[in-house]
């Protein structure tokens, strides 16, 4: 099995990253989909990342708060991307590792999309761990940040 985290974006202190488990890309859907319908959202979202990836520990409960057990959402108006923070051994900067997002809807959709969230995180912890599954890195290319 194979383990992608493409960058979404790079700061000084932390690194934003979308997490595919085999076919599974979810966080990278989500992104593709709301630039698309709203792009308004997407780069205000994007901003959002920029701020809580340029500084070590982010304080700010409106913006960036624990909703589960490791797990984070990045809030902007009506819409959450959920995450959790990584560490590996090889890489510069700390990663916080995008699964999966959603809107701001009823809070039974939001703490689905928190367990969706939990459950992503522990594929992920699981197939890590694991010898054959492969780790890969993709790093944003300058086409990639117009």
């Amino acid at each position: 099995m194979e383990i992608v985290l493409k960058e979404v974006h790079v700061g000084p202190c932390r690194t934003v990253v979308t997490l595919q488990i085999g076919n599974d890309d979810s966080a990278n859907d989500f992104l593709n989909d709301l630039i698309a319908s709203n792009p308004n959202a997407a780069k205000s979202l994007q901003t959002s990342m920029a701020t809580i990836s340029s500084v070590e520990e982010y304080h700010n409960s409106t913006k960036f708060k624990r909703v589960a057990e490791g797990i984070y959402e990045i809030k902007v108006p009506g819409i959450r991307l959920y995450c959790f923070r990584e560490q590996l051994d090889g890489l510069p900067a700390k990663l916080i590792v995008a699964t999966n997002g959603g809107g701001k809807n009823t809070n039974r959709e939001q703490n689905g999309d928190i367990k969706r969230a939990s459950a992503i995180r522990d594929r992920y912890i699981e197939m890590k761990s694991q010898q054959s599954t492969t780790l890969r890195y993709i790093k944003i290319t300058n086409e990639d940040s117009d």
